[in-house]
């Protein structure tokens, strides 16, 4: 959960290079002292591109928007499943290619018109190049195309570079620059001028708004003990407020952590009010609902759960309403979720997603998640686990797009992330999904 900022500032973490993310931090700053943006600026460095799914998890439940130096990190977190959070990347064309442009003509190793540049494709070479009245017949252009790409970079211009088709290159990523120059292939870095640094800042800043936003939406939830004789122990006045008490303390650690109001309703329920960011945090990203079992080890009684969510205080508890009567039809053991759009979540006390709405849902994605139940050792389980590496192999798709599908898999309800476990061996482990149950 992002700690909230006591400012009101949009919390925005830098990942790059430390040169870069030094940079972006002074542009940062000098924005926000000249404009007056709300920002609050966090920074993270890497000094090698492994190095950066985990800077990312470092930093990440901090800050509401994540902002790299550039696409290859960007699509390298992403592909991690590191990112819980919008992000976003400085773009290194326009300004910025011009900007290396002009540190080009002052090397006098280079000849601008015989050179590699990695990143952009041949169409912005052309347009810059035409831009700057340059002949680029003899500039030889690769362009990104995800992180495999970029590992081909280095001999991409140290062949061009040895084969005396080039008298140098260009290059947008830090690492490659490095390899060059102990290749000594002269070379000039393309990094983002003050401007792009500007404009990226304020993107992030957008999208960092319009995740708080999110998160501060308002969640109710409403707790109704059952039948009071169920419980040992007996019946009577004291012991209704023995068992409203015991119900307090074994919830009093999560509602402490989390900023959630825990209020009496009458003398058989309560009330809960907190923000959409802490009750993902309490359940696990909507997967487990654990307080429950702390309740009934307490109590000896299973309440009966429901969570409404709204963007008005009216909508959140109309919505916990309704949840409530979903939770006395269905029993005690199961939280019931509306959401704002009216479909329902139901979450049991073991961490597994038991029920989704029965929503219509395109039949693509049942298709996808037929075929990955088809293809999973455990097909046979009611909720099989699956990450994008095996999706990927599972429906013959790159990684990084296995990663869109199962996030879609998450939006349409037929999926849930699942909080990693503890690793065991070095490094984290990979983001995992639950398969839900298929959907009528």
């Amino acid at each position: 959960m992002t700690r909230p900022d006591k400012t009101g500032a949009v919390r925005v973490g830098i990942v790059g290079p430390p040169v870069v993310v030094r940079r972006m931090v002074d542009v940062g700053h000098a924005l926000v002292m000249r404009e007056g943006t709300p920002m609050g600026l966090v920074g993270t460095h890497y000094q090698k591109l492994s190095q950066i799914p985990d800077r990312v998890r470092g930093i990440v439940d901090d800050v509401d928007v994540v902002l790299f130096a550039g696409p290859l990190p960007y699509d390298i977190a992403q592909d991690a499943g590191v990112l819980n959070r919008p992000a976003t990347y400085v773009e290194l064309s326009g300004s910025s290619l011009f900007g290396a442009m002009l540190r080009t003509m002052r090397d006098d190793r280079i000849d601008l018109e015989r050179v590699s540049i990695d990143s952009l494709d041949a169409d912005a070479v052309a347009e810059a190049y035409d831009e700057c009245e340059l002949g680029h017949g003899r500039v030889h252009s690769r362009p990104y195309k995800g992180p495999d790409s970029a590992s081909e970079f280095v001999d991409f211009h140290r062949k061009l570079y040895e084969r005396h088709r080039t008298t140098g290159a260009l290059t947008t990523v830090e690492a490659v620059a490095r390899e060059l120059t102990r290749a000594k292939v002269p070379v000039v870095p393309v990094r983002a001028t003050a401007s792009a640094l500007r404009a990226a800042l304020r993107a992030a800043a957008f999208l960092g708004a319009g995740s708080a936003l999110e998160g501060a939406q308002l969640v109710i939830g409403l707790i109704e003990l059952p039948d009071l004789r169920k419980r040992p122990g007996g019946t009577g006045v004291w012991a209704a407020q023995e068992l409203r008490l015991d119900v307090m303390r074994a919830l009093r650690a999560d509602t402490d952590r989390l900023a959630i109001s825990l209020l009496p309703r009458d003398d058989q329920s309560f009330v809960l009010v907190a923000t959409l960011a802490s009750v993902t945090d309490a359940s696990g990203q909507f997967v487990v609902a654990s307080f429950l079992d702390r309740v009934r080890r307490a109590t000896g009684v299973t309440p009966y759960v429901g969570f409404g969510m709204g963007a008005t205080a009216a909508q959140a508890e109309a919505n916990a309403e309704r949840a409530l009567g979903d939770a006395r039809t269905g029993g005690a053991g199961r939280v019931y979720v509306r959401l704002r759009d009216g479909s329902t979540l139901v979450l049991g006390d073991s961490g597994h997603p038991t029920d989704v709405s029965a929503d219509i849902v395109d039949s693509k994605q049942v298709e996808t998640v037929a075929a990955l139940r088809a293809g999973l050792a455990d097909a046979d389980s009611d909720s099989p686990l699956v990450d994008a590496e095996l999706a990927s192999q599972l429906l013959g798709i790159s990684a990084r797009t296995a990663r869109r599908v199962l996030q879609d898999l998450v939006r349409d309800g037929l999926a849930w992330p699942v909080p990693p476990a503890s690793a065991t061996t070095p490094g984290r482990p990979r983001q995992t999904y639950r398969l839900v149950a298929d959907r009528p």
